[in-house]
């Protein structure tokens, strides 16, 4: 036997007689989102936009065209370059390391700004003592890199309760990033530097020397440009700053979804209850009683009373 399904009606009568349910449960869930709000600790979020730092770009690939005479050809390079610049890839991979956890750690105020990150009022500071690697986690879970539309952008996102302390965190971490793969580009140009003079010192030929001196120029300039203290990965578009108002948490996003859960919560309930009481009903017998063929039924009245072999007596109604 198929049993019918509910109409929009069925549905909206049902809603009306779990309304109690209903009304008790969103009163639950308003106290409950108010509760929250009351004992989590205010976040402010603070970002900062950085691009790829183009004015570095192209250096190692220009002494690919030496050449003045292909001077539109280097420009092109550069300006395409941009947009995939290897070293802005390695600052979105490597600011969440541990190795820039490792140069955060060396400032003081950091940790004593970590300590205040709670979560709730009552919540105990962790004494714990910080490492890289648990710095790192930090980072990786409460800083996000976000892109701005369909541009290079990408914008630094943290969150944290001191406002102050959520700019100078994420501006710290941007300027040791940066400044980290700045010595690492500085290091290894040193090296080839080295090995080209040595190069050009052994060489004889002189095409081979040309090539050689044409590369050794490029190292120079690139050395000269990671000397600068400027930054070499990530640009600043716009500088560190953090929002007025608490970021979290909303009263307004949290009590509607605690209201929403509750009105939900207590139409299963009465649901359940309904099921339950449908189940513990007992069920009423129906028998049918089938009359002998000697007996004639318009010799019946609308009560008989009709003996057995067995002496037994059944009222039978028509």
């Amino acid at each position: 036997m198929s049993s019918e399904e509910k109409t929009l009606v069925d549905v909206v009568r049902d809603i009306w007689r779990a309304r109690i349910y209903i009304v008790l449960m969103v009163a639950v869930g308003l106290v409950a989102a108010a509760a929250l709000v009351a004992l989590s600790t205010p976040y402010y979020r603070a970002s900062i936009i950085v691009s790829p730092a183009s004015p570095m770009n192209g250096a190692e690939v220009s002494s690919l065209l030496a050449d003045d005479s292909l001077f539109a050809l280097r420009y092109l390079v550069q300006r395409v370059g941009v947009a995939n610049s290897s070293d802005f890839l390695r600052f979105e991979s490597m600011y969440n390391g541990p190795s820039v956890a490792a140069l955060l750690l060396d400032d003081p105020n950091v940790e004593k700004g970590l300590r205040m990150d709670r979560a709730f009022a009552f919540s105990k500071v962790s004494e714990e003592e910080l490492s890289p690697e648990s710095l790192a986690e930090y980072v990786a879970d409460k800083v996000a890199l976000e892109p701005v539309g369909n541009t290079t952008l990408r914008r630094m996102v943290y969150l944290h309760p001191n406002r102050k302390f959520a700019s100078y965190f994420i501006e710290r971490l941007h300027v040791l990033s940066d400044a980290l793969i700045r010595k690492t580009i500085r290091e290894e140009t040193e090296d080839r530097i080295r090995y080209l003079k040595n190069a050009v010192a052994t060489t004889s030929n002189p095409e081979h020397r040309r090539a050689l001196t044409t590369l050794l120029l490029e190292q120079e300039r690139l050395r000269m440009l990671v000397s600068i203290e400027q930054p070499y990965a990530a640009a600043v578009v716009e500088p560190a700053s953090s929002s007025v108002k608490p970021y979290w948490p909303d009263p307004f996003f949290l009590f509607s979804v605690f209201a929403i859960a509750g009105a939900l919560m207590g139409f299963v309930i009465f649901s359940i209850r309904e099921e339950l009481a449908a189940k513990r009903k007992p069920r009423v017998a129906t028998v049918s009683v089938r009359h002998p063929s000697w007996i004639k039924p318009q010799n019946l009245s609308n009560e008989n009373t009709i003996k057995t072999s067995h002496g037994k007596t059944h009222h039978v109604s028509e």
